[in-house]
């Protein structure tokens, strides 16, 4: 079993882990500011491309728990994010396969930033035709792999085996982005890939 804190949209090296046991989404733990709790990163025309969620700030400098944590919505933010998203994967092989779950994730109402991310995760999972084992009570298990590290950074680092991107031939390989790319570019091959 692992542990670990949901993001947006999980960089390719967090998904051999949620796909490969059961998964304990850590919503508890304290929120930290410019990590991939709330972010993102997407190949674009350009280079990488950070996708960032806004949150809302209590004013005070205090610890709050990620659970606690809420989207400011009063911002255009869905509507920038869909738009960099299809501008940067609607000539990909499988763009078009996956756009209509993307426009309905980005139309739902989510206040919660850990439901968000859950959201995003499971709309991977419902396109790869896969469930997550997620676990509520973590008492029952004596051996848990806590992970929550990995979410814990401005951006992931891990080496992933290439596989083409759609820009590649501009920017060259970029590695560790956003489960996207490599859904948009890869399709159902992607749990090939990710295994």
């Amino acid at each position: 079993m692992v542990s670990l804190i949901p993001s947006y949209f999980p960089p390719i090296s967090h998904w051999k882990y949620i796909i490969n046991n059961k998964c304990y989404w850590n919503t508890e733990s304290f929120y930290q500011k410019q990590t991939l709790r709330n972010r993102t990163y997407i190949h674009g025309a350009n280079g990488i491309l950070m996708l960032s969620v806004p949150v809302k700030h209590s004013g005070k400098n205090i610890k709050r728990k990620f659970n606690d944590i809420l989207v400011e919505n009063n911002q255009d933010w869905k509507k920038n994010h869909f738009k960099s998203i299809k501008t940067a994967y609607q000539s990909s092989p499988y763009y078009e396969f996956y756009e209509n779950k993307i426009i309905d994730f980005f139309n739902q109402d989510t206040n919660q930033l850990y439901k968000l991310n859950l959201s995003s995760i499971n709309l991977v999972l419902d396109c790869l035709k896969l469930e997550c084992f997620e676990i509520n009570d973590i008492s029952k298990f004596k051996t848990i792999n806590d992970l929550n590290f990995l979410t814990n950074v401005k951006r992931s680092t891990e080496e992933n085996t290439k596989y083409i991107q759609t820009f590649e031939e501009k920017n060259g390989f970029i590695n560790d982005l956003s489960i996207l790319d490599l859904l948009f570019n890869c399709g159902p091959n992607s749990l090939d890939y990710i295994q």
